[in-house]
């Protein structure tokens, strides 16, 4: 079936909309944030300070979000606070920064959000042009463009506030303007390379990991320009790439540094392990992001996945073998950056995590749309029976956003509501507090003090977590937490603060506060400590920190805000 470039259009924008509506429906009932949420507000806007063993107020704390009239637009200060972090480029937060200028003072959900939405409008309709370069069928493109962009991937990757809907642009834009340059063959213009420019250099300059993906996809295109002699074509791609990483290494040329040892947190760590933990790792690794994509696209549902990745392959296997059809070159552009990205992320990426794959989501989404497609066509030669598809398409798309949750919307927790006036973060030298300024600002006055007591129970906690999904540890795991929790840390007992609980004058006029308790705090110790040291001798548990049990990574277990402390009011 044929369909006209206005009817395209319209069903694309139908399509996109629906898409866009749908996740603003979802970050509505979004409550609470990710750790690395509350992260690009603070390195988009601020250089605040909050006072450590000492009193905030909500205004501390919304100054440390947003951005002051003094500092809007103020560009040197984003760029200042990547190279502090040394984790990521700056592009994303400068958008972010831009946004937020507009309305200072203010910190809103909203308004990463609005960026998000405009970049996976252009993420959808990159998405179109690939699949039409591939198919050269607008029906098909739009199918597959659907089945991403009503799926729990795609609502997940436009409520998730970072950078990641902007690296799944800026990598489908890279794919298309090389799947361009391949149809031009040696026709290539000056002004295909003007196009390929700034993807290139924002790409680089939004996300590291954009530099795998345009790798992946330039390698398809080196391979098969050169079978085809399309030399000059390849030169000017080439040069290209290279103008654009030089232009992004000389605006921000914290880049190699960043990417051969960026300081995520666990530069210092040092511990051995050995090969069976490795192996034993490495499955659990790609056990867990098959979880992942099957949450993401398949109604969270495994025999579902298994069972459509199996008629796939084995598809595949028929109709190269039996039918003697070969895929065109063009899907190879999709079918390597897809898998082996995800692969590969799932191999290296430091913690298992949906966000690092988010990008190949959408290419993922597409491979088995057209495959399906294809199986299809050859079992249905009716074009009338032909519509199951997208009819089943349709339902399942439907039955995954009604019952599967994306990530990253939370709304579990009752601490948004204060039980006292006032309340004390205690935590150790990792700054959890982060975790949880959003929930502060609901109170008069904020305390954030340290322990030197850390956790006698979670390296313990951490090695059964291993053990029990399969990972042989043979005790490496403890070394391991042991090793986060020192990371970074040169003097424990001169950053423990806690002490100051029991001279503080506010404290000593408190009939009741509210205390967290940080996870990575030892509890026995926080609760002994101000039971014994102020007048505040009774204390209830408001919210109890939840448990291994109810997340796929330990890694997220620690930076889910909601699940991060054991939460009590104390009082005389």
């Amino acid at each position: 079936m044929k369909l006209s470039k206005t009817t395209t259009r319209v069903i694309l924008a139908v399509i996109i909309l629906l898409s866009l509506g749908v996740s603003t429906l979802f970050l509505f009932t979004k409550q609470g944030y990710h750790e690395d949420e509350l992260l690009t507000y603070n390195l988009a806007n601020s250089s605040k300070q909050l006072s450590i063993g000492g009193w905030n107020t909500p205004e501390d704390m919304n100054e440390y979000l947003a951005v002051y009239p003094e500092h809007r637009f103020d560009y040197a200060q984003v760029v200042q606070n990547q190279i502090i972090d040394a984790s990521h480029p700056p592009f994303y937060y400068a958008l972010v920064h831009t946004v937020c200028s507009f309305f200072p003072e203010v910190f809103s959900k909203w308004l990463a959000f609005a960026i998000n939405l405009a970049m996976m409008t252009g993420a959808l309709l990159m998405l179109f042009q690939i699949g039409k370069r591939v198919t050269g069928s607008n029906l098909y493109a739009l199918l597959a463009v659907g089945g991403y962009a009503l799926s729990v991937a795609c609502i997940t990757t436009t409520v998730y506030l970072r950078m990641y809907a902007s690296l799944t642009f800026f990598v489908l834009a890279f794919i298309s303007l090389t799947l361009r340059f391949y149809e031009k063959k040696n026709r290539v213009l000056v002004t295909d390379c003007f196009l390929l420019l700034p993807v290139v250099v924002l790409g680089i300059l939004t996300q590291y990991y954009f530099i795998l993906c345009a790798g992946l996809t330039g390698l398809v295109y080196l391979v098969f320009s050169i079978k085809e002699k399309n030399i000059k074509s390849l030169m000017l791609y080439i040069a290209t790439a290279l103008v654009g990483a030089g232009l992004a290494l000389a605006i921000y040329p914290h880049i190699i540094q960043n990417v051969l040892g960026g300081n995520r947190g666990f530069g210092s760590l040092n511990f051995s392990v050995d090969a069976i933990t490795i192996v034993t790792y490495v499955f659990y690794k790609l056990g867990t992001y098959v979880q992942i994509l099957t949450k993401d696209l398949f109604l969270n549902l495994l025999p579902l996945f298994i069972g459509s990745t199996v008629l796939v392959i084995a598809a595949g296997i028929f109709f190269r073998a039996a039918m003697r059809r070969k895929l065109s070159r063009k899907a190879w552009f999709v079918i390597i950056p897809a898998v082996v990205y995800f692969l590969g992320i799932a191999l290296v990426s430091p913690f298992n995590s949906d966000r690092y794959v988010m990008a190949s989501l959408p290419l993922i989404a597409m491979l088995y749309t057209f495959a399906f497609i294809r199986i299809f066509r050859f079992l249905f030669r009716s074009e009338k029976l032909q519509w199951i598809q997208p009819l089943v398409m349709a339902a399942a798309l439907v039955i995954g956003l009604l019952t599967v949750q994306p990530y990253y919307l939370y709304g579990k927790t009752n601490l948004y509501d204060a039980k006292t006036k006032d309340v004390v973060f205690v935590g150790t030298a990792m700054l959890e507090w982060n975790k949880c300024i959003d929930k502060f600002m609901n109170y008069d006055n904020i305390m954030i003090v340290q322990t030197a007591e850390m956790s006698r129970t979670l390296a313990s906690e951490l090695e059964t977590f291993a053990n029990d999904r399969g990972v042989v540890t043979n005790g490496k795991i403890t070394a391991f937490a042991d090793a986060y929790m020192n990371n970074g840390d040169v003097d424990r007992t001169g950053g423990d603060s806690l002490k100051n609980l029991g001279s503080d004058p506010r404290i000593a006029a408190e009939d009741e506060i509210t205390v967290y308790i940080s996870r990575l705090a030892d509890s026995d110790t926080v609760i002994d400590s101000i039971t014994q040291n102020t007048q505040l001798k009774n204390y209830e548990l408001i919210q109890a920190d939840y448990s291994f049990d109810e997340f796929y990574n330990w890694y997220d277990y620690f930076v889910e805000t909601e699940s991060y402390c054991n939460v009590y009011r104390f009082y005389k």
